[in-house]
């Protein structure tokens, strides 16, 4: 890499971050990052400067959480805190008022332009058949899903604005923070590039999610629409919806069910019945994984993965 796109790249992030408060020039700021895949890109981004902190861990639900006294101190020691948007860590804002009043509040979902997608729609209509339909026309009647990190374009713009708040706060590093960012952006493009010619070969498959974070996945790589049991962990399904889903499984219209690591096992069976559907797991926050940079890239790895064997017929 030229040390001119390098420059470029520092000027871009610094634009980008307007204008956002400068710690001591001399040390890194103490950073936390609220879940482990935006952990992992703030740390791809700090990689030889120092280590971000990781707020939540996997027996946390993301939208409902209370702080161990351990992460509390978290928040207070901070100077930076990256979270995704109260629509996914519901609590965060109050807690970084009462905890946190002195750290930089970076609530990225308003920090830049997404690809932004809608929540299904919970009701009866939604699943009259397996071809449901888009839902643009819906805008009125469902929240913007807060999963931004599962589409790949807007991994890349995170980790710019990542960068650009960093090397805002810490100049003495901004051309660290510029140069992990440009290596992180071609690992994602290429990610991008692979993962689109591996999915190509199971689009049209019909398929059932246990909740409705991998639309991302689903739009960036025009796979069908997942069917959805619970728009988040936290909503249980009624039973006439799982009926309905348990009926189009038997109908023969899906080719697998996902679940998830923090899903319910026992939802998943009452939809699948007594169908030898196939089965496998997605994971859109890194569940069992090792924090650490790398959890992105492995994780998202893995989501393809399991489409693709469970969409394409391996059991």
């Amino acid at each position: 890499m030229s040390r001119g796109w390098r420059i470029s790249l520092f000027a871009a992030v610094l634009m980008m971050a307007g204008g956002t408060v400068c710690v001591a020039a001399d040390s890194p700021p103490r950073v936390v990052a609220s879940i482990k895949p935006i952990h992992a890109l703030v740390a791809g981004v700090m990689r030889g400067v120092a280590a971000p902190e990781l707020l939540l861990d996997d027996q946390q639900s993301p939208h409902h959480f209370a702080l161990k006294p351990s992460q509390a101190r978290l928040l207070q020691q901070a100077d930076m805190v990256f979270w995704v948007d109260q629509s996914l860590e519901t609590p965060m804002a109050k807690l970084l008022s009462n905890l946190a009043p002195q750290a930089q509040n970076i609530r990225l979902m308003a920090q830049a332009e997404w690809v932004l997608h809608e929540n299904a729609i919970m009701d009866e209509h939604h699943y009259d058949d397996a071809d449901h339909a888009d839902h643009a026309d819906h805008a009125d009647h469902a929240a913007m899903n807060p999963h931004i990190w599962l589409d790949l374009d807007n991994a890349r713009r995170l980790v710019q604005v990542i960068a650009a708040q960093l090397s805002a706060s810490d100049p003495a590093h901004a051309e660290i923070f510029a140069s992990n960012a440009a290596e992180l952006d071609k690992r994602l493009a290429d990610l991008h590039a692979a993962a689109k010619q591996q999915i190509a070969a199971v689009r049209g498959s019909k398929f059932i999610v246990q909740h409705d974070a991998f639309i991302y996945i689903e739009r960036q790589f025009d796979l069908s629409r997942g069917l959805v049991i619970a728009v988040d962990h936290d909503t249980p399904p009624g039973t006439a919806h799982l009926q309905t889903l348990r009926n189009i499984v038997a109908s023969g219209a899906v080719s697998c069910v996902f679940d998830e690591p923090q899903g319910n096992a026992h939802q998943i069976d009452i939809v699948a019945g007594e169908v030898a559907v196939r089965r496998a797991k997605l994971d859109a926050i890194g569940v069992n994984r090792p924090a650490g940079p790398e959890l992105y890239f492995d994780m998202m790895r893995a989501n393809y993965a399991a489409f693709v064997a469970c969409l394409g017929g391996a059991s």
